[in-house]
């Protein structure tokens, strides 16, 4: 993922999810609603689940939300989009610790060549199911992705005087930072990687935790950006418009670093096979004979 050719693999990658928009009926109604979560100001969705408890599964989160009204097509579904991205990804990594350890040991040759030629697809899977996944780590680094005043404030009680213009979204995520952005500035906000000890297989609620954090400070600088946009940083392009906007895309780059990172590190945990499961650990330690598909 560090090579060059890699890293414009991945940095186009990450347009995917917005450039199939208008795939068809069937596509956009299931698939938009994964690039947003309509935050309100008491930290629910949609006045149904809090953030900081969301339902273990989209299922139960829809339920939640229908009892208030909504539902997740309406509210949006994205720390699901992301937490299922990552296990997904997790589980390529996984597959491929074992394809590149047999294709050096496994016996007779013809299964080292299988293995290798298997190890070089996960390789390719690992980088598009981590650009295209990655849009929605970066779509939760965006405050108008996180929060019901999505499109301008919207028709909610409005005593400061926020800016109301649909034009805002695109003004701050496109139009701003092809104008004021640069990428080393960027980068020297990035923040130390980090991520936590694993004794065993990451559980599915510990990562969304961390998902539920990441959305809860992504969604507390919304005050922030409506207080600029109401000075026309955005388009003037003042040092805290620059400086706030160099911050949302080092935290998100940050986020989506730290995420692969954890996927990679906890896929020795995994365990592979339908029929028969076995421990990636124990295959790729020699302990035990991989049993294949």
């Amino acid at each position: 993922m560090r090579t060059p050719s890699a890293i414009r693999e991945l940095t186009y990658l990450g347009l995917e999810l917005d450039l199939l928009k208008g795939a068809g009926h069937q596509w956009d109604a299931e698939m938009d609603p994964g690039h947003y979560l309509d935050i309100v100001e008491d930290g629910t969705i949609e006045g149904g689940p809090l953030l900081n408890a969301l339902p273990a599964t989209r299922a139960e989160y829809d339920t939640a939300l229908r009892a208030h009204g909504s539902d997740q097509y309406k509210a949006g579904y994205l720390p699901y989009s992301i937490v299922q991205g990552w296990e997904q990804l997790r589980m390529v990594f996984a597959y491929w610790r074992v394809d590149h350890y047999e294709a050096l040991h496994a016996k007779p040759a013809s299964l080292r060549a299988t293995a290798a030629m298997r190890q070089d697809i996960d390789e390719q899977l690992a980088r598009r199911d981590a650009g295209v996944w990655g849009h929605y780590v970066a779509d939760a680094s965006q405050p108008l992705h996180v929060t019901i005043h999505f499109n301008g404030w919207g028709k909610y009680p409005n005593p400061r005087g926020y800016s109301t213009s649909p034009h805002l979204h695109d003004l701050f995520e496109t139009e701003f930072v092809d104008r004021f952005i640069r990428q080393g500035a960027v980068a020297t906000r990035m923040t130390p990687l980090s991520i936590p000890d694993q004794a065993g297989l990451t559980s599915e609620q510990t990562v969304m935790t961390a998902v539920e954090r990441y959305l809860a400070d992504s969604n507390a600088t919304v005050p922030e950006l409506y207080e600029i946009a109401k000075t026309g940083g955005f388009q003037t392009g003042t040092p805290q418009a620059k400086a706030f906007v160099e911050q949302r895309l080092a935290f998100g780059a940050s986020e989506l670093r730290t995420l692969i990172v954890w996927a990679w590190e906890d896929s020795i945990n995994e365990t592979i096979g339908d029929d028969a499961p076995q421990h990636v650990r124990d295959i790729v330690n020699g302990t035990v004979k991989y049993k294949g598909l």
